[in-house]
């Protein structure tokens, strides 16, 4: 019985605490300090194109801002977040090329954190590119394929909500100079209070790619939608601009072409996430190409378009909407999935109003609701209600 109870309190122990991070140097040496409560090992390596340091250490609590910051000397920003259950993952993002001359844990006296030190000198990029290496560990994706069921027991569709970005991607940081917080911050929270609206109907089933702060790669955020045979896939975003006055919600479907400049310009700064968060893209499973191949029939994109058209009008009764609310971009993260979806990026984090508005409650809900209602009469309109 002592045993037991020895192991119950070492699996509920605390993970260890990053409490600050701190940078010093120029631009041909710089060093990276972060103050950790607690002991964890860590692990780094290189990536190019574009350059990045990326340390994984064992799962730890982030005490120090939003999910991202601003650099200094060598490193241009960097970001952080829980990586995989057990994992956590630091990216830094390199102004040069640079290898890491010494790394080494400085312990805390009198109680104090320890210091986990890393020092950074800058290389050619013939160098550093002939460092490169892979993570040792890949999120594993899961084996399965989509099942033709048309009528389910709990007579119920089934919608997918993607809260965009996570973990070490905090998404765009437009907000944290307006009132501190981040997109991945903006998105779980909104995701959460749709899905109560949804299911509070009794009509819907919801199934979220993440209910907490944890990365997820763009096609596995898609496979989500494919095991789970879903009807819809909502990938919900906020968007940050160069200019504070835009402000407004927008909703994207999928088109190889973008519908704009600006579409096209964020769906290339989305479509980036995987990339920027240290993941490497080349690889492609048997599931993913044949879930891409099924996206190429006209029918799944006509039926996003009509999911689409139907929102538009719920959304600008619910919240002020850009002049052209509905567009179309290459995203990504709704290429890997063989059903109707579409991508709202709900208002400007750049926008001091938006910001504002983003991380209400009664906002999400007035989302929700214009979902809710354009799911219904999508669904009354090409198919019959289980």
């Amino acid at each position: 019985m002592m045993f037991m109870l020895i192991m119950t309190g070492e699996l509920l122990a605390a993970p260890p605490e990053i409490i600050a991070a701190r940078i010093g140097g120029d631009n041909n040496k710089t060093r990276f300090v972060l103050e950790i409560n607690g002991q964890a090992t860590f692990r780094a390596f290189s990536l190019a194109n574009p350059n990045r340091v990326v340390i994984d250490l064992d799962e730890v609590t982030w005490k120090i801002g939003p999910g991202g910051a601003a650099g200094h000397g060598l490193i241009k920003n960097y970001r952080y977040g829980l990586y995989m259950p057990g994992t956590s993952r630091l990216v830094l993002d390199l102004k040069s090329p640079v290898k890491i001359a010494n790394s080494f844990v400085i312990k805390g006296k009198s109680g104090k954190a320890d210091r986990l030190v890393f020092d950074f000198e800058k290389i050619s990029q013939t160098q550093f590119t002939s460092s490169v290496s892979k993570p040792a560990v890949r999120a594993q994706v899961a084996n399965t394929t989509r099942r033709p069921v048309n009528v389910r027991p709990s007579g119920k569709k089934v919608i997918v909500l993607d809260p965009g970005h996570g973990g070490h991607d905090p998404g765009n940081l437009g907000g944290v100079k307006v009132n501190g917080i981040s997109e991945k911050n903006v998105t779980i929270s909104a995701a959460r209070n749709i899905k109560k609206i949804l299911e509070a109907s009794g009509r819907y089933k919801v199934i979220m790619t993440r209910d907490r702060d944890i990365f997820l790669k763009l096609r596995e955020r898609s496979l989500v939608a494919h095991r789970h045979n879903a009807d819809l896939f909502i990938s919900i975003h906020a968007d940050a601009f160069t200019s504070s006055s835009v402000r407004g919600a927008t909703i994207y479907t999928l088109t190889g072409k973008a519908s704009d400049r600006e579409a096209s310009l964020l769906a290339a700064r989305e479509n980036k996430a995987d990339v920027i968060a240290g993941v490497d893209l080349g690889d492609e499973t048997d599931i993913v190409q044949n879930i891409l191949i099924d996206l190429v029939k006209q029918e799944t994109m006509n039926l996003s378009n009509r999911f689409a058209s139907e929102l538009a009008p719920e959304l600008k009764k619910a919240v002020v909407v850009r002049k052209r609310s509905l567009r179309s971009a290459a995203f990504a993260v709704l290429k890997g999935i063989d059903v109707p979806s579409v991508l709202i990026e709900m208002g400007y984090l750049t926008n001091r109003k938006d910001a504002k508005l983003l991380m209400q409650k009664e906002t999400h809900d007035k989302i929700g609701r214009a979902i809710l209602n354009a799911a219904d009469k999508y669904f009354a309109k090409n198919f019959a209600f289980n």
